[in-house]
């Protein structure tokens, strides 16, 4: 994570937590519960206070958060107590268990204490960084930063590992800078992380629109195939001795990948007005580095995305329409990455 991208975590905990008095609304919640812990008390309805606490959490959304800041908040044990997660957490605790006053009382305890140590954290973090000039190179170009992880299947275990994935990003990424008319070295690689490799490259706004369209197409693709392949599996575990209809599902999975990239081609074509007449020396690069990066993210590979920070100098400024575009296509990356986790585990369990 850069500096300014944990900057924009603090500002964005500020207006969501503090601000949004989610503190405050957990802890109305927690006194109301503790009055009904005591003997020879009437016990007081708590379903107004409980619904004042889901209403504040349930806006609270991670879409717009890079990956890294989404862990940071998980690190500052702030992620699981708000959000959606948080609702499902809250009406545990209060219904889908037998409801033990005393037992919710603790865990609300345990919430708070948990949130306000984040919080305080986070505010030592924005303390310590007011002052300090947070333009990167990337952000003072308006350019957008891809954060490439190389993890899963797309790992780097070796040297080997590292030429393979590496002549693959470079058809990546020439293939789509030569339909955006631009020569590879317009992808320029500022930095590389420890752990699972991670290598940072700064992009033009209008090849960062390009990858995220094929990421989230691409995405689309996995959702439904994913959805087939766990409707073959349900179909052989009603043991049917002629199992034709789960092969029928599984040929049809693979058929809609090998379809899915040619649809994914001529979208870009169509984004791109690529003419295909005149400009077709772009489609072999162009279908190829398609090609690669959905096996990319097939096998685990992660392409995250940065943009520039909005600032008092522009925000008076008309925002790009490429930045619109990317805020819009990372919102539905990240819903659709939630959706294709949460299936993944449940096939793992089932």
């Amino acid at each position: 994570m850069n500096v300014s991208e944990l900057y924009a975590l603090t500002a964005w905990v500020n207006e969501k937590i503090v601000k949004g008095q989610i503190v405050q609304k957990y802890q109305t919640l927690l006194n109301i519960l503790s009055k009904n812990t005591q003997a020879n008390q009437p016990k007081q309805p708590f379903e107004a206070e409980k619904n004042e606490l889901l209403k504040a959490l349930k806006p609270i959304v991670f879409e717009k958060l890079t990956k890294d800041q989404i862990e940071y908040l998980k690190m500052f044990t702030i992620a699981p107590y708000i959000g959606m997660e948080g609702i499902s957490l809250v009406e545990n605790i209060l219904y889908k268990n037998a409801l033990d006053i005393s037992t919710a009382v603790g865990n609300l305890q345990q919430i708070i204490q948990k949130i306000n140590q984040g919080i305080q954290k986070i505010q030592q973090i924005q303390a310590g960084l007011n002052g300090i000039t947070l333009e990167e190179e990337f952000e003072v170009s308006q350019d957008v930063l891809l954060r490439v992880s190389f993890k899963g299947e797309a790992g780097i275990l070796n040297i080997t590992d590292l030429k393979t994935w590496g002549n693959i990003w470079f058809e990546i990424g020439s293939g789509i800078a030569l339909a955006h008319n631009l020569p590879p070295e317009e992808i320029k690689i500022v930095g590389a992380s420890k752990g699972s490799i991670i290598f940072e490259m700064v992009v033009v706004c209008a090849i960062a629109k390009t990858v995220s369209t094929i990421i989230l197409s691409a995405l689309k693709i996995a959702d439904r195939i994913l959805d087939m392949r766990k409707k073959a599996e349900e179909i052989r575990a009603l043991k049917i001795k002629n199992d034709k209809a789960a092969v029928e599902l599984e040929k049809e999975a693979t058929e809609e990948k090998k379809n899915g990239i040619e649809s994914i081609v001529q979208e870009v074509i169509s984004l791109l007005n690529i003419k295909t007449d005149k400009e077709g020396d772009k489609l072999p690069a162009l279908s190829k580095s398609i090609g690669n990066l959905v096996t990319f993210i097939e096998k685990g590979g992660d392409v995250d995305f940065v943009l520039p920070q909005e600032t008092e100098e522009n925000d008076d400024k008309k925002e790009l329409p490429d930045f619109s575009y990317l805020r819009n296509a990372f919102s539905e990356i990240r819903k659709l990455e939630a959706k294709i986790f949460l299936l993944e585990q449940k096939t793992k369990s089932e």
